[in-house]
């Protein structure tokens, strides 16, 4: 496990909700469970501080981070898919973003590809994606942020074939290798599941350490998996047997972990 993934892992569970700051000690003692030095750290700050994640301040002779806006919008995204995932009937409906970015912006419509797929939509062609989730809005977010009104078109539109949706859905996501991830995780962490229903007894350290991963596990989800509607999807997701997996275990290691992490955080005063 990376420091850099694993701060992203602590924003979104816990330091977003306890004022959005931590100050760098703090940071160490978490990541000091999973065998991070904090020199490792300080690398990792000040790698997502350059990157626009993070921003730091400066408070007496100490440090402490928080979100910038941009890591904010990312880590309030991730947090409702993994947290709060919600289910709604296909409304039949495609939303599409089409581009054509000049070479001379390489860079950005580089970045701009990895940032649509992280939020759920497929490459029909090189210049044309596509998601049957309601996205309007991330997709707004995305073209402000990058300033590239000049260079898009949105659309929302049904599919008149040929073919039929599902596969649509087939040609443009890897169905059978995300199915396969969650086959992973299910035989990864159902096993540890049962051994804490049958031994629940866990220090709260162990709980945090074991809770953490289990975030960071389910996280890599955001990468692959796009929370396609179930009409569009094949029998027997694994899916949503991995999500209950998730959902219970968490549940059972929530209240040692949070008792960990409170008594680890060291309250920050307010900035004036």
């Amino acid at each position: 496990m990376q420091a850099r993934s694993l701060l992203f892992d602590l924003w979104g569970d816990y330091i977003q909700y306890v004022g959005g700051e931590a100050w760098t000690s703090t940071l160490a003692r978490y990541l000091g469970e999973f065998g991070i030095s904090e020199p490792t750290l300080r690398q990792a700050l000040s790698r997502m501080t350059r990157q626009g994640w993070l921003q730091t301040r400066r408070v007496a002779s100490r440090s402490c981070y928080s979100l910038t806006d941009r890591g904010q919008w990312r880590i309030v995204e991730a947090s409702r898919r993994v947290y709060h995932p919600e289910d709604h009937p296909w409304d039949g409906q495609w939303r599409i973003l089409t581009y054509s970015i000049p070479e001379a912006m390489r860079a950005k419509r580089d970045e701009l590809r990895r940032e649509l797929a992280w939020t759920g939509l497929a490459a029909l062609t090189p210049g044309t994606w596509i998601s049957p989730n309601p996205l309007e809005e991330a997709i707004a977010e995305l073209i402000h942020r990058y300033a590239i009104e000049p260079y898009v078109a949105t659309f929302r539109s049904g599919h008149n074939g040929p073919g039929s949706p599902q596969e649509l859905v087939r040609r443009c996501w890897d169905l059978a290798a995300i199915q396969a991830s969650y086959q992973r995780f299910i035989a990864q962490w159902a096993p540890r599941l049962e051994q804490y229903e049958r031994s629940p007894h866990l220090p709260d350290d162990r709980c945090f350490v074991n809770k953490i991963e289990l975030v960071h596990d389910y996280r890599k989800f955001l990468f692959v998996d796009p929370g396609l509607p179930l009409e569009l999807l094949p029998a027997g997701w694994q899916g949503l047997d991995a999500r209950r997996l998730f959902q219970q275990y968490y549940a059972l290691l929530e209240p040692g972990a949070r008792r960990f992490m409170d008594a680890a955080f060291e309250p920050i005063p307010r900035a004036h």
